[in-house]
């Protein structure tokens, strides 16, 4: 008996299947031959498009699918904004110095952009945004906790310039201290708990309610400091132990991913105290307050390389934007008399300029820099001569200490801590009244070109821009 061999042609199904198949191949070999033809793919845009309260102080991101070859990249921004292009691999980041409150922008990146694989941008990317008003972050106690407001900026030639301001936490046991995203204006801040913790909170600057950021339930987190590109936060963390409440625990440094929620500890030596930390402007070094050493510490987070620089003045380092730059200050002692100096510190090269002026009797503290990194506003104590006084008057001088020059010169009044504007125009800060039957701590602005002072709201202090 024979058997009959099987049926070897290919049914109408096969063929099909087959077809497809090669079809699949060969525009795959079509692609690979012809990449440098398929243009760039963008994965996202920030700000993104048709985005409203915008930070003044927020960077123009784009992200491609592929690392980038060569730096050269044109953004550009209407109305003109000038600012700096940076390539990170596949992404593209335009820093402005500085945006205009309450604008709408438009963003243009050319066509040109080349990948490393050979695919270009083929058409020019075009998007809009649209800054925030710009408002006032302070601090107002209410039932004997404080808490942090917002109130509007208001116009110098407004009849009433005392804004009005709108409570924007609610801390059953207050706030304890907070810090303001240069990248974006959301906030951060350590709310105080009835156990002697406390927990990082985040806020967000469009007027949102807060949200937990960190719980802390049996430590004390505070002293945030964001990182320029809003992408990192240093926090220091006082856990409790059997000798005492997390308040007066030793401190030690975390830095955390906000996005993910994740921290670590930035020290591998658990022992290394730590504090008050702030970034430089590169996101690789750090200062931050050293209760080991007495002074202020200074770290490289990705060689380890570290400085030490002696102060008990408890005040924090202050970076120069766009250097490897900071500003301390440090007690002196001469004879009988005591001074504290500013002093600007390159832990590149490890070299130290007082600019304060070696025999000045004065007490300088509170040193910000402009956004230009150009000029110091500081507050000063004239402690010796014609000119002494027991308050602390505003003063202004440039990066090397020359021109220095008094902004306010009022005995009776004791200014505080004072912060640029995004622009480099205006100065915020609080004044404490010294003397008088009406005693309130009142955040006020300054002109820094006119020398013109007017107040923002009453009460209030410890004040911030936003956004």
């Amino acid at each position: 008996m024979s058997v009959a061999s099987p049926d070897r042609r290919l049914s109408r199904f096969d063929l099909t299947v087959l077809g497809v198949a090669a079809g699949v191949v060969l525009l795959i070999l079509l692609l690979i031959g012809r990449g440098d033809q398929v243009g760039l793919t963008v994965i996202s845009m920030t700000p993104a498009d048709g985005s409203t309260a915008v930070s003044t102080r927020g960077r123009i991101v784009v992200e491609f699918d592929q690392p980038l070859a060569g730096t050269a990249v044109a953004v550009t921004l209407e109305p003109p904004a000038a600012g700096q292009t940076f390539v990170e691999g596949a992404t593209v980041i335009f820093v402005p110095q500085t945006l205009a409150p309450d604008t709408r922008y438009r963003v243009r990146v050319d066509p040109g952009v080349r990948g490393v694989n050979g695919r270009t941008l083929t058409r020019a990317l075009d998007w809009g945004f649209a800054t925030g008003q710009t408002q006032v972050l302070f601090t107002r106690v209410v039932d004997g906790k404080e808490q942090l407001f917002t109130a509007p900026v208001p116009q110098r030639d407004a009849v009433d310039r005392s804004a009005s301001a709108v409570q924007r936490t609610a801390a059953a046991a207050g706030i304890w201290d907070f810090a303001v995203s240069p990248a974006d204006g959301r906030i951060v801040y350590s709310a105080l708990t009835d156990t002697g913790t406390s927990d990082l909170w985040m806020l967000a600057s469009d007027g949102a309610a807060a949200e937990p950021l960190l719980p802390c339930p049996t430590a004390f987190c505070s002293s945030p400091s964001w990182s320029q590109n809003g992408e990192l936060l240093l926090f220091s963390q006082r856990n409790t132990n059997d000798f005492g409440a997390a308040a007066v625990s030793p401190p030690r440094l975390s830095i955390m991913h906000v996005a993910s929620g994740e921290t670590a500890p930035v020290f591998q030596d658990s022992q290394k105290l730590g504090f008050e930390a702030r970034w430089a402007s590169d996101g690789q070094w750090i200062t931050y307050l050293s209760p080991d050493f007495i002074g202020i510490g200074v770290y490289n987070l990705e060689s380890g390389d570290e400085r030490f620089y002696p102060t008990q003045t408890g005040e924090a380092a202050v970076w120069r934007p766009g250097y490897t730059q900071f500003v301390m200050n440090e007690q002196r002692v001469g004879g009988d008399r005591v001074s504290i100096h500013l002093y600007r510190v390159d832990p590149a090269a490890d070299t130290r300029i007082n600019l304060s002026g070696e025999t000045a009797p004065v007490e300088d503290g509170a040193p910000v820099w402009s956004p230009d990194g150009e000029w110091i506003a500081f507050r000063r104590n004239i402690t010796a001569g014609p000119g002494a006084t027991l308050s602390k008057q505003l003063w202004l001088m440039r990066a090397d200490g020359s021109d220095a020059r008094p902004l306010t010169n009022e005995a009776a009044i004791d200014h505080g801590p004072p912060v640029w504007s995004p622009d480099g125009r205006y100065l915020l800060y609080h004044r404490f009244p010294l003397k008088g039957p009406d005693i309130v701590i009142a955040v006020w602005m300054l002109d820094v070109e006119t020398g013109e002072q007017w107040q923002v709201a009453s009460p209030g202090q410890r004040p911030q821009w936003l956004p």
